[in-house]
């Protein structure tokens, strides 16, 4: 049944790959979709795909008994003497077929070897889709943060441009020194720089996008399309997420399950080698012609352990269980250690960003606003303007990056967890539209 299953598995993801592969990007790629086709095009899944196919064939190969042997043989051959030779009066002729019984279940040892690589190479493949997916969501939610970075340094350049346009009228009016309007161009000049290098960034990272997804793309034309959010205000309680989420993870992360498979190899490679330690059976019977009586000639062969007990490569097999052993026991404390500095991470930023915005984002801004108040009424100089905007602008953007950075720590709990189904609070739930919200 299982077989059936991966069978069914394979030629179907081969039809979806197939129907996806001749579909070009669409305009605007949503998050899902760009998952879905790097599932689809990705070539180290073509090669996970293989292995699975070629380790098929090894376990339909070990199941296989031994071929039977036919043996042919002539004895007394002579060139002189006399009388003289005649094959038909002087040969013995002798032909018989042997056929190997292996004992010791050495076929049932090898399908079991044999299927345990099937389902390790099912577990890397399960693994390298993960690994993709996972890649492709932290590209994408990087690329959106290059997205959002150019909108912030659009409404910069507006807000300078405005301020721009306000000199250009007070200095036709007598009213201001040009030397303040150049001040402001030259404010303008460094916005657009840091805008064009921000579009540079964006080209880059829907590069990374692309390259994540597995294709040779080179057109960053796509739009990309704003996913749903994680929450940012979390009521949970972080030792006991951390529980929670390490339990998830040494459950669901392939990782554990591609050790416990590799362990479950290893111990069926030591039942093979005792096994391989005790020799086969070769009975046969055949034909023998001697001065030409036909008779029939039958026997045994056994083979005599006396030196070769197969004793290294037990031991050999033996030792490789414990390499395996101490291989998943050090996976699961890496595991573990992963998920606690993800929940570190995802509740240190939750707190920069709520800290952020009931005190410092909107402090900034205010402080702008009546820079630019005070400054039309005559009671600041430009340069106190100027230093208020910068600050305004650094802020929204540290924001802006801080808002993506807490998704990316989301990501990252999803990796360090092996699932996407992660346990949140009801109270915590947030929409797109809030997150968009956000980073406005």
């Amino acid at each position: 049944m299982a077989k059936k299953l991966v069978a069914g598995t394979l030629l179907v993801s081969a039809g979806l790959t197939l129907g996806l592969r001749a579909q070009p990007l669409p305009g605007i790629l949503e998050l899902d979709h760009a998952i879905e086709i790097a599932l689809s095009r990705h070539a180290d899944l073509d090669a996970a795909r293989a292995a699975i196919e070629a380790r098929t064939g090894s376990t339909r190969q070990a199941a296989l008994s031994p071929n039977p042997v036919l043996s042919l043989q002539t004895e007394n051959w002579r060139f002189y003497g006399n009388p003289g030779f005649s094959a038909a009066r002087d040969l013995d002729l002798f032909a018989w077929v042997s056929v190997p019984i292996e004992t010791a279940g050495k076929r049932t040892r090898r399908i079991e070897l044999a299927e345990a690589d099937e389902r390790i190479a099912e577990y890397e493949r399960q693994l390298a889709a993960w690994r993709i997916r996972q890649s492709v969501k932290k590209a994408y939610w990087n690329a959106l943060a290059t997205v959002s970075d150019v909108k912030m340094l659009e409404r910069s350049r507006e807000t300078l441009e405005r301020l721009e346009d306000y000199h250009e009228v007070r200095v036709r009016l007598g009213a201001t020194a040009e030397v303040d309007l150049i001040k402001v161009r030259v404010e303008v000049g460094r916005s657009e720089l840091a805008l064009s290098g921000a579009e540079m960034e964006v080209s880059r990272a829907k590069i990374a996008v692309l390259e994540a997804m597995g294709i040779a793309e080179l057109s960053t034309g796509f739009e990309l399309q704003q996913p749903d959010a994680w929450p940012v205000d979390l009521s949970w309680d972080n030792a006991d997420a951390t529980r929670l989420t390490a339990e998830k993870a040494l459950a669901h992360r392939v990782e554990i399950l591609l050790g416990q498979a590799q362990v479950e190899r290893a111990r069926a490679a030591v039942e093979l080698q005792r096994s391989l330690a005790r020799p086969d059976v070769r009975p046969y019977v055949g034909y023998k012609r001697t001065n030409e009586f036909n008779t029939l000639i039958g026997g045994i062969s056994i083979p005599l352990p006396v030196r070769d007990d197969n004793a290294g490569r037990i031991g050999q097999a033996l030792a490789e269980v414990r390499r395996r052993e101490a291989a998943l026991r050090a996976a699961e404390a890496r595991i573990s250690a992963q998920v606690a500095t993800a929940v570190e991470t995802v509740r240190r930023r939750s707190e920069m960003l709520r800290s952020m915005e009931t005190g410092v984002l909107d402090r900034a801004r205010e402080t702008s606003r009546i820079a630019l108040a005070a400054y039309q009424e005559g009671g600041l100089e430009l340069l106190d303007v100027l230093d208020a905007q910068r600050a305004q602008n650094e802020l929204d953007l540290f924001h802006s990056r801080l808002v993506f950075d807490y998704q990316l720590s989301w990501v990252d709990l999803e990796t360090a967890s092996g699932t996407p189904n992660l346990l949140l609070p009801a109270d915590g739930a947030q929409t797109a539209a809030q997150f968009g919200r956000m980073v406005e």
